[in-house]
């Protein structure tokens, strides 16, 4: 996790170290919670008994109403929240919480943030560049990724009021772009790892050549369950990356600029 904390373009380094303190406050206190979070979120209820940053990891993911998710989903989009928030309660007009990827960013007072895409862990960087005016989270999950994946994106990136839903919402996404091809090799998550928290699930290894019907049909699928959470004001936009075909959706589709030439349709 990074943290970046500033006033009006003025880095303000003890807000930042405060931040950073808490954060390992609040990573102790998931990992406290292992055996809670690993249940599905369907099956939980939020409770004055768990750490606020597992109630939001559960609400997160109960917005969703996947039976398949567990608050796992928005572990790392809830702790960026936690610390951006506390550190957003003591000053600073301008706050960037990155949690390997998974973003909380807090502005005031008319600040922007500049934030590089990376939609496909094959390439080396960035790949789209977004400015954004407004308090959010920004996340994004996929092939390849540190999570589990269901489906054959290399990269989905949500954007939404806060990290925990924008996390939740991408490991969602991802798994609903699918495609049914002998290209694709799927396997149980627990033969990868034994104590995933979705065993029973098959997990996406490996992707060979897809078709450009298939590479459609598959970011159809997750634009179609996208433009559903837009409509319920869960996220207000994402983008997808399938074999570097790219669609945006909502509130991307006007803040993006194309760093390099990335084919999309």
């Amino acid at each position: 996790m990074t943290v970046q904390v500033s006033e009006k373009g003025a880095p303000l380094s003890e807000l930042a170290e405060r931040g950073a303190a808490y954060a390992l406050e609040i990573l102790k206190e998931q990992a406290e919670s292992l055996s809670v979070v690993r249940e599905k979120a369907a099956n939980l209820s939020v409770s004055a008994v768990y750490p606020e940053v597992v109630n939001k990891m559960i609400s997160a993911c109960q917005s969703l109403n996947d039976p398949t998710l567990t608050p796992l989903a928005a572990v790392a989009g809830a702790a960026s929240d936690m610390v951006a928030d506390y550190i957003a309660g003591i000053g600073a007009t301008k706050i960037i919480v990155n949690n390997g990827g998974d973003i909380a960013i807090r502005l005031r007072e008319g600040e922007k943030a500049t934030v590089g895409l990376r939609l496909s862990l094959m390439r080396r960087h960035h790949d789209y560049v977004a400015v954004v005016e407004r308090d959010c989270g920004i996340c994004t999950s996929g092939v390849g990724g540190r999570s589990f994946t269901l489906g054959v994106a290399d990269g989905v990136t949500v954007l939404a009021i806060n990290a925990a839903k924008a996390d939740a919402a991408a490991t969602f996404l991802a798994n609903r772009t699918t495609v049914n091809s002998p290209e694709i090799k799927m396997v149980p998550a627990e033969t990868v790892y034994p104590e995933t928290d979705i065993p029973g699930l098959n997990i996406t290894r490996s992707i060979g050549f897809l078709n450009r019907n298939e590479i459609r049909s598959a970011i159809d699928k997750g634009e179609t369950e996208a433009m559903k959470l837009i409509k319920k004001n869960i996220i207000q936009g994402a983008i997808f990356s399938v074999k570097d075909f790219v669609k945006s959706v909502g509130y991307f589709r006007n803040i993006l600029s194309l760093k390099n030439n990335y084919p999309s349709y």
